[in-house]
């Protein structure tokens, strides 16, 4: 979820176009050594110098990105999945979007939650425009399937263990023609010596061994694994 490379990511924002009706899907792209990180990490996520802290300066881009493509209508309810410690949920129901956050992590859930106790966001209205549950994408969908006008999937490709049972479930989440964002890292020479060995081992900026290079989704990977869900895609960054 946390980098430090922040020039070198591969953003790309992804569009619903045709939502076709699946059969249940009972696998799971829980990575149980993924969530196990995250776990202990969970205490941590408020801290805006912490080992969240590129998170915490990446939203100064996706905030605006997602904002700026789901347009001037307020009443979205959004999904924000791999929500964490809702680093990425707060600012966008501080936007004014009523937002659901979905994670496995329990422990960074109850972080979450927490944050929403505090004074400043509770009389703003912000901690009512913002529902958090446990659980995999997967089990989720079985349950609110087409619910959503929009989901956000932000570094967290690069966490799961099946990358195309974590997309299809969240292409079944969204409604037909919402909207689908994915951010994630690139998987190139460059982005091993930048997000791994430069920021897990030389500087320090994240936690050793929070990232897994095999791991990283080539663009093309995940384009060809949308277009397979029947995703339109209509804007893609690479770096």
């Amino acid at each position: 979820m946390e980098h430090g490379a922040l020039r070198h990511l591969s953003r790309t924002i992804r569009q619903r176009a045709i939502l076709r009706k699946h059969s249940t899907n009972t696998s799971s792209s829980l990575d149980n050594k993924e969530v196990e990180k995250f776990r202990e990490l969970s205490s941590q996520w408020a801290d805006e110098f912490g080992p969240f802290k590129a998170l915490h300066s990446l939203n100064q881009l996706r905030v605006p990105w997602i904002l700026q493509n789901i347009g001037e209508n307020k009443e979205i309810h959004i999904l924000d999945m791999g929500s964490g410690g809702g680093l990425l949920s707060v600012p966008l129901a501080r936007a004014g979007l009523r937002v659901t956050g979905l994670d496995a992590t329990e422990k960074a859930v109850a972080a979450a939650r927490e944050v929403l106790m505090s004074p400043p966001l509770k009389v703003s209205g912000v901690s009512e425009r913002i529902s958090y549950h446990v659980g995999t994408v997967e089990e989720f969908a079985e349950e609110n399937e087409n619910a959503f006008d929009a989901v956000v999937a932000s570094e967290i490709l690069e966490h799961v263990a099946d990358l195309n049972s974590f997309v299809s479930a969240c292409a079944r989440l969204a409604k037909p023609n919402a909207h689908l964002f994915f951010t994630t890292i690139n998987k190139t020479v460059l982005s091993w010596i930048t997000a791994v060995w430069l920021a897990e081992n030389v500087l320090g900026i994240v936690p050793p061994g929070v990232h897994d290079w095999e791991k990283f989704v080539k663009p093309d990977h995940l384009a060809r694994i949308l277009k397979d869900n029947d995703c339109s895609i209509r804007l893609s960054f690479v770096f």
